[in-house]
């Protein structure tokens, strides 16, 4: 892990939307560790953490970060206040999230995909093709769920495909899409 500088990003009644960083896939050892699934292996926010916000289900409470180290299947975390394994199971499931303003800065042209559901998707030669719903991951690429009125599409995040993503113009330009698959309602 090196030696970052940890980052303290969290309150419990912080108004931003949470973005979700890992997973608790279960306690470690017997002092109340939790063994945490990162969502993205190559980022170094969750380790740099020192506090953070656990949400299961509708509940959400914001933690103190005492400890963080790389286990063999994911991150070790030791939380303020957590301290038996059944404290740990009761959170099993449940997700470590920090606010929006948390994720590092990005460079022109880049885009966290959080930011993506609700953009509208367009055709290269601007003509409506619907809303991004999500974006789903398979070995192979990532996809945008794209609803259209004819269906659901699911268009994949490289070239010839996606052209353009404009967050702040909330536009998704996309192209070449006469060999893809549309998932009609009720199918």
């Amino acid at each position: 892990m090196g030696t970052a500088q940890r980052v303290s990003p969290v309150s419990a009644n912080n108004s931003q939307p949470l973005v979700a960083l890992g997973a608790v896939m279960g306690a470690h050892g017997v002092r109340g560790e939790l063994r945490v699934k990162p969502y993205n292996e190559a980022s170094d926010l969750l380790p740099r953490l020192t506090s953070v916000t656990v949400r299961h289900g509708e509940t959400e409470r914001a933690y103190g970060v005492q400890s963080v180290r790389v286990g063999p299947k994911g991150l070790i975390f030791q939380l303020t206040g957590i301290s038996t394994p059944e404290q740990v199971k009761a959170l099993y499931g449940a997700e470590l999230c920090v606010p929006h303003s948390a994720l590092p800065k990005l460079d022109p042209g880049e885009f966290y995909f959080v930011d993506l559901p609700g953009l509208e998707v367009v055709r290269a030669d601007g003509s409506a093709l619907g809303r991004c719903e999500g974006v789903l991951e398979y070995p192979a690429s990532s996809v945008l769920r794209v609803v259209t009125e004819a269906g659901m599409l699911e268009v994949p995040m490289v070239a010839p495909y996606l052209v353009s993503v404009d967050v702040d113009a909330g536009r998704i330009t996309v192209d070449q899409l006469e060999d893809l698959e549309l998932e009609k309602p009720g199918e």
